[in-house]
C-alpha cells in the first residue's frame, strides 16, 4: 500500500482525537453551568441564573444574601474547581510521561509533604515564612514557600547523580517521608482546635475560592499549561528512552529538570490555596489514555479537562453531603475508578 493511502486514515485518526477533547470542553461547560445551583441553602434555578446574567449585564441584585451565595461564593468555587482540577490532571499526565510510571502524580516530588509542613507552622507554631505577611496569606505564602523545597531537594539529588526516573521518583517519596515526619512531630503539641485546622486543610477545600485569588490561578495555569503544549513533541521524546532523545539533540535530563520545575511551580501555587487534592492528577491522565492515546499533543488538554470534570463533580457532591472536604469526595470516587483502570488496562500501554 502506498504512504499516500495512509494519509486520511491518519488524519481521520486525529480528528477523532481533536473531536473527544472538543466533545470533553462542551461536557465541562455544560457542567460548569449547572454547578452554580448547588449550594448549602436552596435557591430557585431561575434566580441563579438570573442573579449572574445580572451581573454578566452590569446591573445590581436587590437580595445580598442570595447574591452573596451565587455570585461571591458558588460561581467562583465552581471556576476555581475547573481550573484547579484542569491544572491537576494536565500535570499528572506530563508527569506520568516524563518518568514513565503510570503511578506519577503532580504531588510525586513531595510538593503536598512541603504545602503541608507549612500550613503546620503556620496554624500550630503561627510562624510565618514571611513575616511582613499575616493570617491566610502568610498560611498561602507558608504551603507555597515550603512545598518547593521537597522539590528542589529531589531535583537536586537528580541532578547531581545523574538518577533514572525510577531513581527520581525515590528520591521524591524519600523528602516527603522526611516532610511528614517533621509535621507530625509538630502535631503532636497542637492543641484540637489546631490539629483540627491542619486536619482540614490537608483534606483539600475549593471552597476558599474568590474573584481575587481565581485571576492568580487562571493566570499561572494558562501559561504554564502554554509551555506544556509547545513542548508537546519533546515531552512525547521523553517518554522514550534518554538515549533515542540524545540522538535527536536533546538533552534528556535538562528538558525533563526543567518541566518538572514548571509543573511543581504551578502545582504549588495551587495546593497553597486549596489544600492537597488528591486522585485528580492520577485518574484524569488515565481515563483520558483511553480515549486518546498516549500523544501529548491530545492527552495534556484530554487530561486537563477530564481532571476539571472530576474535580467539579466532587465539589458538587461535597456541597449537597454537607460541605464535606473535597478530598474525601475525590478519594472515594478516585480509588474504585483507578483500581477498575488497573484491572482492565493492558500492560503493554506501559510496558
Amino acid at each position: 500500500m502506498d504512504w499516500k493511502e495512509f494519509v486520511p486514515i491518519y488524519r481521520k485518526f486525529i480528528s477523532r482525537k481533536a473531536a473527544f477533547c472538543v466533545l470533553l470542553l462542551l461536557g465541562l461547560c455544560a457542567l460548569l453551568i449547572i454547578a452554580p445551583v448547588f449550594g448549602q441553602f436552596k435557591i430557585p434555578v431561575g434566580e441563579v441564573y438570573d442573579i449572574i446574567l445580572t451581573h454578566l449585564s452590569g446591573g445590581t441584585v436587590e437580595s445580598y444574601g442570595k447574591d452573596r451565595a451565587v455570585w461571591g461564593i458558588r460561581l467562583p468555587n465552581a471556576i476555581t474547581a475547573v481550573v484547579v482540577g484542569f491544572a491537576l490532571g494536565s500535570c499528572g499526565a506530563v508527569m506520568q510521561s516524563l518518568l514513565r510510571n503510570p503511578l506519577a502524580d503532580p504531588y510525586t516530588m513531595g510538593i503536598s509533604s512541603g504545602a503541608s509542613l507549612g500550613a503546620a507552622l503556620f496554624f500550630v507554631m503561627g510562624i510565618s515564612v514571611l513575616p511582613f505577611l499575616s493570617g491566610d496569606y502568610a498560611m498561602i505564602a507558608n504551603a507555597f514557600i515550603l512545598s518547593l523545597i521537597p522539590t528542589g531537594i529531589a531535583i537536586l539529588i537528580s541532578c547531581f547523580r545523574r538518577m533514572s526516573t525510577t531513581a527520581i521518583i525515590l528520591a521524591g517519596i524519600a523528602v516527603m517521608y522526611t516532610f511528614g515526619a517533621i509535621t507530625s512531630t509538630i502535631m503532636l503539641i497542637a492543641n484540637p482546635t489546631q490539629l483540627s485546622q491542619v486536619y482540614m486543610w490537608n483534606l483539600g477545600n475549593i471552597g476558599t475560592g474568590s474573584w481575587g485569588r481565581i485571576g492568580l490561578i487562571v493566570v499561572l495555569v494558562a501559561v504554564c499549561t502554554s509551555v506544556l503544549m509547545v513542548m508537546n513533541r519533546k515531552i512525547d521524546i521523553l517518554t522514550g528512552s534518554d538515549d533515542m532523545a540524545k540522538t535527536v539533540g536533546m538533552n534528556p535530563m535538562v528538558c525533563r529538570m526543567s518541566l518538572m520545575v514548571l509543573i511543581s511551580l504551578m502545582v504549588a501555587v495551587i495546593v497553597s490555596f486549596t489544600g492537597t487534592i488528591g486522585f485528580i492528577g492520577l485518574v484524569g491522565p488515565h481515563l483520558a489514555r483511553i480515549f486518546v492515546g498516549s500523544s501529548s499533543r491530545h492527552l495534556i488538554p484530554a487530561s486537563g479537562f477530564t481532571g476539571a470534570m472530576l474535580l467539579l463533580i466532587s465539589q458538587c457532591i461535597a456541597i449537597n453531603l454537607g460541605s464535606l472536604p473535597i478530598g474525601v469526595i475525590t478519594s472515594l470516587i478516585g480509588c474504585p475508578v483507578f483500581l477498575a483502570l488497573l484491572i482492565k488496562q493492558r500492560n503493554s500501554e506501559w510496558n
